[in-house]
């Protein structure tokens, strides 16, 4: 009897220090593939009910593509109101019957919230940089629409992005985190290095 009761524990220990050892590898084992901005958000947005935004006309809506061109920082900077549509029963903020499908709000609600990145790389920023030839470039893609700047919320003119250099820093720095007035936005690396090093070389016009 005293030798099953040994067994029994022997076996009990062993049992106990396999499942803990298992269960210490199921992060990696079970980790489930994060979402790609690229691959898995972009085609939803640029395809489907997003027509108005990939049409070619800067007059109804901000826009996402045109031509074989899509505007990355233009969806990016719209993390906040898809954050709303999406897991606050909101509607699509233009009006209208829009919406996207469910396995496409699952797609675009995992991105999020693992952080809403851009996984296309970065871009390293040379030479002079103004606003004319830079910054206004990505405000026309990215900040401006009939919802947003220029629309609903003041147009952003030189001036007034030279009076808030401190605004745009902050934004800057932290990717759009924090800072932006009208809400979180997820800016990608391009937009970052060149808003910054316009700042740094005294935000030429």
């Amino acid at each position: 009897m005293k030798k099953v009761i040994i067994t029994m524990a022997m076996m009990t220990s062993l049992l106990t220090y396999m499942l803990s050892s298992c269960y210490k590898n199921k992060e990696d084992i079970l980790a489930l593939p994060k979402v790609s901005f690229r691959s898995d958000v972009v085609p939803i947005i640029v395809g489907g009910g997003c027509g108005c935004h990939n049409n070619g006309s800067s007059q109804r809506a901000v826009q996402f593509s045109h031509a074989d061109t899509i505007f990355y920082d233009g969806i990016l900077a719209r993390v906040g109101l898809f954050n709303s549509w999406i897991n606050s029963g909101g509607t699509h903020p233009g009006g209208g019957a829009i919406d996207f499908k469910a396995n496409e709000k699952t797609t675009i609600r995992r991105w999020i919230e693992e952080g809403a990145k851009d996984d296309g790389g970065g871009c390293t920023v040379t030479g002079a940089i103004t606003y004319t030839a830079n910054i206004a470039p990505i405000y026309a893609t990215t900040c401006k629409g009939s919802t947003c700047h220029g629309g609903i919320e003041a147009a952003l003119t030189y001036s007034i992005m030279v009076d808030k250099k401190d605004v745009i820093t902050t934004m800057m720095n932290t990717g759009g985190a924090v800072g932006h007035p009208g809400g979180t936005l997820s800016l990608s690396t391009c937009t970052v290095n060149t808003f910054l090093e316009w700042i740094t070389q005294g935000q030429k016009q």
